[in-house]
């Protein structure tokens, strides 16, 4: 491989334990790529705070990501945090199992070793948007809450729409007839009230798209087509509930708003 260096900006190489140890031989072809031909560090985080403390003293080098969609949540979040999301474009070279790359794959990233740490070099960097909670926290992809129950304790057959522009289907179990049905769940979307107890919910699915944040609303029993709207602010809340965000269990809260932030970040993809 030839030792001559294009000019370039300096990267940041942040390697997942969890992809070294998958695909060691992914991660070892990537990086010599990247070496080959930018100025680069590589670094595997042992930890959520030795990655935000190599986020922290970066300094000029762009962040790169090698791991699954997950890790780069992980990365985006803290760029958010420490205000520097959008300073440079993220580069990703996704190593992950199954599911664990859709994101990835969504966001128009390169999957294959090879070509991901080419584009890094020479893609383009594509602008996105980013939902952001009212707890600071980040959604790459969509958050989805079902109308009647928590994730955890779900146990009714639903379709979800996700970020992938595709239905996952769940079916578990019907509840059992001690099962006492919780208060449907409230939603607002910049302050126009889309569901409640009078008109309640069967699924919610939000995601950021062109600007704004697209909501999806199936209704109760599956009756009529599904709500369709957009906006840039929207609460869901009137009982204790949990949601899925990135594929990620949340914590149960009793109101949660998700404001959409356009343009906030930058991915570099295959030109």
């Amino acid at each position: 491989m030839s030792a001559e260096r294009s000019v370039g900006e300096p990267v940041l190489v942040l390697v997942s334990p969890a992809a070294l140890a998958l695909d060691g031989e992914s991660v070892r072809v990537a990086r010599d790529v990247l070496g080959a031909a930018l100025p680069m560090k590589a670094v595997v985080s042992e930890s959520l705070i030795d990655l935000e403390r190599l986020l922290a003293r970066r300094g000029r080098r762009r962040p790169v990501v090698i791991g699954d969609d997950r890790y780069l949540q992980q990365v985006v979040q803290l760029l958010h945090q420490q205000a520097t999301l959008g300073a440079a474009p993220v580069g990703l070279i996704p190593v992950g199992r199954g599911h664990g790359v859709d994101l990835a794959r969504a966001l128009g990233a390169e999957t294959r070793p090879v070509q991901a740490a080419r584009a890094i070099v020479s893609g383009a960097d594509r602008r996105l948007d980013l939902l952001v909670d009212d707890d600071g926290g980040v959604v790459l992809g969509a958050v989805h809450i079902p109308g009647g129950r928590s994730p955890r304790a779900n146990k009714v057959a639903s379709a979800w729409w996700t970020e992938l522009g595709r239905r996952v289907a769940r079916v578990v179990a019907p509840p059992t007839e001690r099962e006492a049905a919780p208060p449907p769940l409230r939603v607002e979307a910049d302050g126009q009230v889309l569901a409640d107890p009078a008109h309640p919910m069967r699924a919610l699915a939000l995601r950021s798209a062109a600007g704004s944040a697209e909501l999806r609303i199936n209704g109760q029993r599956g009756r009529g087509a599904p709500l369709m709207v957009q906006a840039q602010r929207v609460t869901v809340g009137g009982r204790l509930f949990t949601y899925e965000a990135d594929h990620e269990l949340s914590a149960p809260v009793r109101e949660r708003t998700w404001t959409v932030e356009p343009s906030a970040w930058s991915l570099r993809v295959p030109a």
